[in-house]
């Protein structure tokens, strides 16, 4: 609660007490002040309209930029037209009280703010799980079909997770997704272009076609609109100009693109930092102490019903009637490992089997 009259917010406070948690400030700088502090956000906040220095309108709008969930009210005795418009279209106005307020329509008011908090959070949180839930699935497929997406995938989000903004969930999902196009392309196609053997324009084209084809399969999903934008645009090779305007998130996964890319192609980590100079000098070195420090991985033979989720393998996993199961290079997922173990147990696997963990 911020208001800058003392006297009300110790009123509002006695008046509340033993039915919220309240934290209270005398203006709208302190109020944003403590709101950036709170180890969690705060479910509802509630300003005074007329304050000097900040009134009401421009704190909401303020702490709307900090706060987004937070649901807002306004009670104030001085209910100036402008003000209350600007409070409206510029904040995320749930309900405007006027002074002197019954605490019985307080309570309800603020009852209803705190249902409505609940309401976004359960609605954010199972969308999210449901996002993520398709995406698992999309990578699980593409490690089942096709080895050279899924460990291009698996690198991917280990470096965009090492490099991406605070709170930024949208790299990590284009770190998943965005290879998701390879599934359309011959395996031979893409062996040759990975091990760098001459290719005709019409296979150049054909690998070329991946990021668009992922972005025709990505945009139809909800809120990832700007996650199939950035995987149409991605690199190609590692001396692919990006954008020539990106916002740090776009950059993250750009960068950590013409990295793997780079990496694909037999070059030494440093060497592809060393030539990444149309990105961020930040991001690249970010980039190659990530991708460093994720390769000290230490070897061990193990038999497969040793295999476990997150080891990474360091040769062909194939049964021993000559079937290729897992490609080298590729980190077990939880799926992978048990599909792993019931072929050992039941054809048979060719042992021991090399692994990083």
């Amino acid at each position: 609660m911020v208001d800058d009259e003392p006297r009300i917010l110790d009123g509002l406070r006695r008046a509340l007490h033993g039915r919220y948690a309240i934290d209270a400030e005398s203006s709208g700088a302190a109020g944003l002040t403590r709101i950036a502090a709170a180890p969690d956000p705060y479910a509802v906040v509630v300003s005074d309209m007329m304050m000097p220095g900040m009134n009401g309108a421009e704190f909401l709008a303020r702490c709307r930029a900090v706060s987004p969930d937070s649901v807002q009210l306004i009670l104030s005795g001085q209910a100036e037209l402008t003000s209350t418009i600007a409070a409206v279209n510029d904040g995320n106005l749930f309900r405007f009280l006027t002074k002197p307020c019954e605490t019985e329509e307080l309570t309800r008011a603020l009852d209803a703010a705190l249902r409505q908090h609940h309401l976004v959070i359960a609605e954010r949180e199972l969308l999210q799980r449901t996002l993520d839930g398709t995406v698992e699935l999309l990578t699980d497929l593409m490690k089942a079909t096709n080895p050279m997406a899924a460990a291009r995938t698996e690198n991917l989000r280990m470096l965009v997770d090492a490099i991406a903004p605070a709170g930024a969930w949208e790299p990590r999902i284009a770190a998943m997704l965005g290879q998701v196009g390879l599934l359309a392309i011959p395996e031979e196609v893409l062996h040759r272009i990975r091990s760098g053997a001459e290719s005709d324009d019409e296979t150049q084209a054909l690998f070329r076609s991946h990021p668009l084809l992922a972005y025709e399969l990505i945009c139809r999903i909800p809120r990832l609109e700007r996650v199939a934008e950035w995987v149409a645009a991605q690199p190609l090779s590692a001396g692919d100009q990006p954008p020539s305007a990106m916002a740090a998130d776009q950059a993250a996964y750009a960068t950590a693109v013409a990295f793997i890319i780079g990496a694909e192609a037999g070059q030494s980590p440093t060497a592809v930092a060393a030539g990444l100079t149309q990105y961020p000098r930040e991001l690249v070195d970010a980039l190659l102490h990530a991708y460093t420090a994720a390769k000290v991985r230490k070897p061990r033979q193990v038999s497969g019903a040793e295999l476990m989720v997150g080891m990474m393998v360091n040769q062909d996993v194939v049964t021993t009637n000559g079937l290729i199961l897992v490609r080298a290079d590729e980190v077990l997922t939880e799926s992978m490992a048990i599909r792993l173990r019931h072929f050992a147990d039941g054809v048979g696997l060719v042992e021991p089997i090399a692994v990083l963990i």
